[in-house]
């Protein structure tokens, strides 16, 4: 499977364009451990190889979500569960508060 650009779907491992999949998400995690209260895991799903992220919030309700990568072009976005792309074109800072206003909720 190569990339396919136009179908946002994400590459394997060894594949152009893994490792910069898996750099987006560690930079969404070190985003979200410089706020404090998540839990994250980084895993790849069996046969697939796809990359995404598990993001568990500390406290209270302890609500989880997982995010995928897509590309649009030659950039990385963030997406959420049900397929829409999380805030920010793509900027892991700004994906990493939209996700954590998802599992940490202030109310």
């Amino acid at each position: 499977m190569c990339i396919d650009d136009t179908a946002g779907r994400t590459s394997q491992p060894g594949e152009p364009g893994y490792e910069r999949e898996v750099s987006w998400l560690e930079d969404v995690v070190r985003a979200l451990d410089m706020v404090g209260g998540f839990k994250t895991s980084m895993r790849q799903l069996y046969g697939d190889g796809a990359p995404f992220l598990d993001v568990v919030g500390d406290g209270g309700a302890r609500l989880k979500e997982t995010v995928h990568v897509r590309w649009v072009g030659q950039s990385l976005r963030g997406v959420w569960s049900w397929g829409e792309d999380i805030a920010g074109d793509g900027d892991p800072q700004v994906a990493a508060e939209a996700i954590g206003r998802v599992v940490s909720p202030r109310m």
